[in-house]
């Protein structure tokens, strides 16, 4: 036992930090924090097998536990009796050797099909498609037509010049429609809804209720007594809103339930699907297609947390794309998706650097909810020969750095002589097995420092999916997946999140629209974020590129700027509103933030300040010197400052950080994921006495730390010596701040 305890306690007296807590078990963490892979069932199983492949995942690879992914390769046949008998030998030699099981809740992916069973079974509860059909009509003349097949939505006449829409519902006798059109020229369009694909209906509660009967019903039904034991954590896989060319995913009960919640009728809203239908476009498809998001969310998603929270489980799990550009198609929402996600996840899979600069969405869909938890899977379909020990580690540290803090490998080959979405992450790996322990005592470590407390941000940036929504309608074609990267031209926000974590080095928080109308409070020159445990202080609040605003946000951060906190726009300041007939509300109040017009052409931005000390930016062209131009004047004593920006040129990664405040601590993290050596000096807020703890060796040191005053604030200038794909924390009691809400 070395003497550092001792001295940490030295260290620390008269701090509200739990030393010992934050201590205990970092030089060998404790199973639960170590990674979980899936476990690919991918031959035929047989029980001594898998015994002594699990027994395998704890002693000689060091994994915490697992999670049985059924394919169609799996024999004996998913859901059948043989299966259940083998998948209860995986729970009891979990149970045994103090494993814990994550349940995938399909067999491969997506999750809901049950194998095929829906499909097969219960058509009626699959996907639903929205299709439109139209005819141009010429003013006088007679319109005669059968509703088509499915279930109508609506029917609409626009006039083609003037917009002006009629709801011709009313004339139908039975599926069909006679009507004269008046003078202009009109298009007369059905919307009707038909069951489609292979996956269950999300937005149906009927539907979901059956797929968790059928999935997770069957398994408790033989296995309850795992639940909330060996059992800790679901998983549920690659949902989406879109799965087939031209799928254009509607629910049989959308107008039903819109009309409750807006008030309103949907049905003329209907042709802005599809069209143009005047000045009320952007604010129709934020009401549809947000709601249909909010479907997505509240019926599927919240259905699986409240099925698992009664029975001690945590959900996980991701819908497709949580990094894409343009969400409609895919999860309709990055964040609002996660809003009743236990563990919001992300996607680290195909290629390494595949989605990065999205990562921040679903990690930051933790913090606007209140989240203690953040779940990736990583690794998958890496091509084989690029995964080598240091990607292990290249990896890890860039989704610890944008706030993962469980990990979940992808993953672990039941028969590895046929690894069809390599890499295979085990004890039989050439490659990769001889380090595997240490490894997950790493990564153990970061998880058992990273997971809950509080982050410590200065910028908050609006998640601008109001302007996303507005920009799609369903004339663009379907391209669900990863990497999909159309969207509107000016939606910068992800190239913004990119230049903010890689180069400039200064973290952010995405904030969605809702969450900064119902928890964002303004205080003073700050924009406070109330949440019970995660609570962060904006001092800066990017409005990114769209053309579009919630009328409400815009107020508070107009507010926000009058009590003299800083606002940046970029790209392109909005112009309209979310919300019908507020679009002069919105050009109002753009004006009287940035001036009217604001300046075209301007290097690198555009600059206005109020008596209180408000400013507002404006970067036309948001480069990175742009963006650190700004910054720099905004925030110049920031909560973290990389002195002398280190340019590193090696390839490899990038130089990043997250700071959080837990246990009366403040925690941070410096992850070194390039070839290049760093030695740099970081400035951080505060006057604080730090220790540099090495989550690779387990060692604990004292920090090189330097105190002066800059512009009338403490600072602390910490040494950070990092070789080639390393990491470090600096912990020491918490500078200004607990961690407790007030």
């Amino acid at each position: 036992m070395n003497s550092l305890p001792l001295l940490l306690t030295g260290l620390l007296t008269g701090a509200a930090l739990a030393a010992g807590h934050l201590e205990s078990g970092f030089a060998n963490p404790p199973m639960q924090y170590r990674s979980r892979p899936f476990y690919w069932l991918n031959a035929p199983l047989e029980e001594a097998e898998l015994r002594t492949q699990i027994r395998a995942m704890r002693d000689e690879c060091g994994f915490g536990g697992f999670s049985p992914l059924p394919m169609s390769l799996t024999r004996p046949k998913y859901l059948t009796d043989d299966y259940f008998r083998l998948y209860g030998v995986m729970l009891e030699e979990a149970e045994k050797l103090g494993l814990k099981v994550d349940f995938y809740d399909d067999i491969d992916y997506p999750a809901g099909t049950v194998g095929g069973v829906i499909a097969a079974q219960h058509p009626q509860h699959l996907m639903k498609n929205l299709r439109q059909a139209e005819q141009e009509v010429a003013g006088g003349s007679t319109v005669e037509a059968a509703v088509p097949e499915g279930r109508l939505m609506a029917v609409v006449a626009m006039e083609t010049t003037t917009k002006q829409r009629l709801n011709l519902a009313p004339l139908l006798e039975g599926d069909k429609l006679r009507w004269q059109a008046p003078d202009g020229r009109w298009k007369v369009m059905f919307f009707t809804c038909v069951p489609e694909g292979n996956v269950i209906d999300y937005l149906d509660p009927v539907a979901v209720d059956l797929f968790i009967d059928l999935t997770y019903g069957e398994y408790e039904r033989r296995f309850g007594r795992h639940f909330g034991t060996t059992i800790t954590q679901a998983f549920t896989d690659d949902v989406a809103l879109y799965y087939t060319s031209g799928q254009r995913t509607w629910t049989y009960d959308f107008n039903t339930k819109f009309e409750k919640r807006h008030g309103m009728d949907p049905a003329l809203l209907y042709p802005a699907l599809w069209h143009d239908i005047g000045p009320e476009t952007e604010a129709a498809r934020v009401a549809l297609f947000g709601f249909r998001a909010e479907l997505f969310s509240e019926v599927f998603v919240r259905k699986l947390h409240e099925w698992c929270k009664a029975r001690g489980v945590k959900t996980s799990g991701h819908p497709m794309g949580p990094f894409n550009l343009q969400p409609v198609d895919v999860s309709g929402d990055n964040l609002l998706f996660h809003r009743h996600m236990d563990l919001p996840t992300f996607d680290s899979i195909h290629y390494y650097g595949l989605g990065r600069p999205g990562f921040k969405l679903t990690s930051s869909a933790a913090a606007n909810y209140d989240k203690p938890l953040t779940c990736v899977e990583i690794y998958g379909a890496y091509p084989d020969d690029t995964v080598d020990e240091t990607m292990l580690y290249r990896s890890l540290m860039e989704v610890f750095a944008r706030g993962a803090n469980v990990i979940i490998p992808h993953g672990m080959w039941y028969d590895t002589g046929n690894v069809t979405c390599p890499p295979e992450i085990s004890h039989r790996s050439a490659k990769l097995g001889p380090g595997l322990r240490d490894y997950n005592r790493y990564l153990a470590r970061c998880s058992a420092l990273l997971q809950g407390g509080r982050n410590v941000v200065d910028i908050g940036m609006l998640y601008p999916v109001k302007a996303l929504h507005a920009a799609y309608s369903f004339e663009i074609p379907a391209a669900a997946g990863f990497g999909h990267e159309a969207g509107p031209k000016e939606a910068d926000y992800l190239k913004i999140s990119d230049r903010l974590t890689c180069d400039i080095r200064r973290d952010f928080t995405f904030l969605h629209p809702e969450v900064i109308d119902e928890r964002c409070e303004v205080k003073g020159a700050t924009l406070r974020l109330n949440n019970n445990t995660n609570w962060e202080e904006y001092r800066a609040i990017i409005i990114p590129g769209g053309k579009v605003i919630s009328w409400s946000n815009l107020e508070k951060i107009e507010n926000f700027y009058e009590n003299g906190g800083c606002v940046i726009g970029t790209s392109q300041l909005p112009e309209k509103s979310a919300e019908f007939g507020r679009d002069g509300d919105v050009q109002r109040a753009i004006a009287r933030l940035f001036g009217q017009p604001p300046a075209k052409g301007a290097a690198p931005y555009q600059l206005k300040t109020n008596g209180k000390g408000g400013k507002t930016y404006f970067a036309e062209h948001p480069s990175t010197e742009a963006l650190q131009a700004i910054l720099d004047d905004a925030l110049p004593v920031a909560d973290v400052v990389f002195e002398n920006t280190p340019r590193l040129r090696s390839g490899g990664g990038m130089l990043s950080y997250l700071h959080k405040v837990k246990d009366g601590a403040d925690l941070y993290y410096f992850a070194n994921s390039t070839n290049d050596r760093v030695d740099t000096w970081v400035r951080l807020r505060g006057k604080m006495t730090l220790q540099a703890w090495d989550p690779h060796s387990g060692a604990m040191t004292a920090a090189d730390c330097k105190h002066e005053t800059e512009k009338g604030q403490d600072i602390t200038r910490v040494r950070l010596v990092l070789a080639p794909v390393k990491s470090v924390f600096l912990i020491g009691p918490a500078a200004t701040e607990s961690d407790t809400p007030r």
